[in-house]
């Protein structure tokens, strides 16, 4: 960061490279915080998160010449050579046109990154990722009201919590087969297989097969 783009700062700047000395280190330690580096050794390596940045950011604002443009035109205010409202006018004019210029990232664009959620499969009611939540298995898709949830009374009454093995077998085949389940008419345990018997309705239901 020291020396990031030297070349392209007045040879009288006082201060080049990227940061400074005391925001360095926090600078550094938010990248990595955030995914987009990570340590190996003495060394810093850009992570696919922070590469992926890089590539779909404006290359305006990725370059070290803004960053000297800058510091050359803070030395020059700070000599009298130039306004500094002109200066902070002509930031506020860039962020509004980068804005403008870069509403959104594309589907393509977006993807790089994913979502950071693990998805355990499709969605049977509209083929969107299902994703595990906070006790439960729900739909990606905001306008679909898919949801398994962990703790639902059909596997309570059974003794049994739908866990994600569970849940990832149900959306791939439709069914799944339990073993070790409750009724309060037997003193034994039982296994049966549990089917998706969902009708589209606020909440999924089940339903249960045994051998013949």
């Amino acid at each position: 960061m020291e020396t990031a783009g030297n070349d392209q700062f007045d040879d009288d700047t006082e201060k080049k490279g990227l940061g400074t000395p005391a925001t360095r280190a926090g600078i550094i330690e938010k990248l990595v915080k955030s995914g987009f580096a990570e340590r190996k050794g003495k060394s810093l390596i850009p992570t696919k998160d922070g590469c992926n940045l890089v590539c779909v950011l404006p290359e305006q604002i990725t370059s070290p010449a803004m960053t000297a443009e800058w510091e050359n035109t803070l030395m020059e205010i700070e000599r009298g050579n130039a306004d500094a409202d002109a200066f902070l006018s002509g930031i506020v004019r860039m962020t509004g046109d980068l804005v403008k210029a870069y509403p959104f990232l594309s589907d393509a664009e977006a993807q790089r990154f994913g979502t950071g959620k693990e998805e355990i499969g499709k969605c049977p009611r509209c083929g969107s990722p299902v994703y595990v939540g906070k006790g439960n298995f729900y739909c990606s898709n905001k306008e679909c009201s898919f949801c398994l949830w962990e703790d639902n009374k059909f596997f309570s009454s059974k003794k049994k919590k739908l866990t994600k093995k569970i849940a990832k077998e149900l959306l791939d085949k439709g069914w799944c087969r339990v073993t070790g389940l409750y009724t309060p008419k037997k003193p034994q345990l039982y296994d049966a297989v549990i089917r998706l018997d969902d009708s589209g309705g606020k909440y999924v239901s089940f339903k249960m097969e045994f051998d013949r």
